[in-house]
């Protein structure tokens, strides 16, 4: 049984779970487009990159693993400190203020539905 099996993917978890999937990936890409005339080294690609990690973590959240919900509630938490313990001009505040009031909404389906992962 593969992790990347693309019908589990979609009926396997709550249908919560495959569309914040599909949202994070079209914001990530839309993200994308939007800076791509800039350079990749400026730090303004910090927020595609966090963008990007949230991505992958909640296509594997598809997979309805419990390393995968604890990765996402905790990537969330550390994004939410981020948020709230730095300045609002430090490079660490744009990577962690990717997708704020979204990943805290999926974190706490995650949290009520970690029974039904494996």
């Amino acid at each position: 049984m593969s992790i990347f099996s693309l019908k589990q993917l979609i009926t396997k978890p709550p249908i919560l779970f495959p569309l914040a999937a599909l949202f994070h990936i079209i914001i990530s890409i839309s993200a994308i487009i939007t800076l791509y005339p800039t350079p990749i080294a400026q730090r303004d690609w910090l927020r595609p990159m966090g963008m990007i990690i949230f991505s992958l973590l909640s296509v594997f959240l598809c997979s309805m693993r419990k390393w995968t919900a604890i990765a996402y509630v905790s990537y969330s938490i550390i994004s939410l400190g981020i948020i709230y313990f730095t300045q609002r001009d430090s490079p660490e505040f744009i990577f962690g203020n990717s997708f704020f009031p979204f990943n805290i909404i999926l974190s706490f389906f995650v949290l009520l539905l970690f029974k039904r992962f494996r």
